[in-house]
């Protein structure tokens, strides 16, 4: 978005002051790193929400509640954020962009995009839940939001909830891509509850597909009620292989995608695996 196409930056002191002016058109900016690289026809008035109280994460007896103006560094140097669901949080937001990026990047900007996303793999594998407003507060299973598309309408991401998971259990992350800072032609996450040594949970998350990152319900259910190990992790890979709606495009073919799902799910389960033993 070039400079000369803004013509109003407003910083409104309620989130309903806020809410009011997206729906006639003007557009939300927080961190601003995804709203500075789009396109836009003509002029554009800017929403400031770094003035709204939604900042910061605030742990609870369940859950990790984290606001939607939080940066991805804040996130990452958190110390509950960063160690828990065996430290998946952070294993991704390292490969994430730049230090740059993650600095003022914010979560909700994030979410609210919907595309091109490491970070929404991770969250759907540990059942996060969106909050948003509106006109009215509410929140959604973020499965749920993308599924029935809430990012599609107007509205302000004020924050998210994310369980924290109970022993014993591990999650884990693995992306692909050109380098360390690239998008990533794919990328899968993975969490697993065990109860008496036996799957009781599973999430098998694949996204750049280059769709936006969706569950692999197949991938799961080779897992539950199984003990963990070589047989079961090979069926629940080729199962995401087979499952994921991959297609090409500039970064990678369909069968392409398809090779590196089987590839990266084994890597996560073999991960979690590890971590149970």
């Amino acid at each position: 978005m070039s400079l000369e196409h803004i013509i109003a930056i407003t910083r409104p002191a309620t989130l309903a002051e806020a809410f009011e002016q997206i729906v006639v058109g003007a557009v939300p900016i927080s961190g601003g790193t995804d709203v500075i690289l789009r396109r836009r026809l003509g002029q554009v008035s800017l929403v400031d929400l770094t003035g709204l109280p939604l900042s910061g994460i605030a742990v609870g007896d369940d859950a990790l509640v984290i606001g939607g103006t939080t940066t991805l560094t804040e996130i990452l140097e958190h110390e509950t954020a960063a160690t828990m669901a065996s430290g998946v949080l952070a294993t991704m937001l390292r490969q994430v962009g730049s230090p740059l990026l993650r600095n003022v990047a914010t979560i909700g900007g994030h979410l609210a995009r919907g595309r091109l996303s490491d970070v929404v793999p991770v969250l759907l594998a540990l059942d996060a839940s969106v909050h948003y407003h509106d006109g009215v507060d509410r929140s959604k299973i973020l499965e749920a939001f993308y599924a029935e598309g809430h990012n599609r309408h107007p509205l302000i991401v004020t924050g998210l909830s994310i369980p924290i998971p109970r022993p014993p259990s591990a999650s884990a992350f693995r992306k692909f891509s050109r380098t360390g800072f690239d998008l990533a032609i794919l990328n899968a996450a993975c969490r697993l509850d065990t109860v008496d040594g036996k799957v009781s949970e599973a999430r098998v998350v694949v996204g750049e597909t280059p769709a936006l990152a969706a569950r692999v319900p197949a991938a799961e259910a080779e897992l539950i009620g199984t003990m963990l190990g070589p047989g079961a992790i090979e069926r629940a890979s080729s199962a995401a292989a087979t499952e994921i709606p991959a297609e090409d495009d500039e970064r990678g073919s369909a069968d392409y995608r398809r090779a590196l799902a089987g590839v990266l799910v084994r890597r996560c389960l073999d991960e979690i695996e590890g971590i149970l033993q």
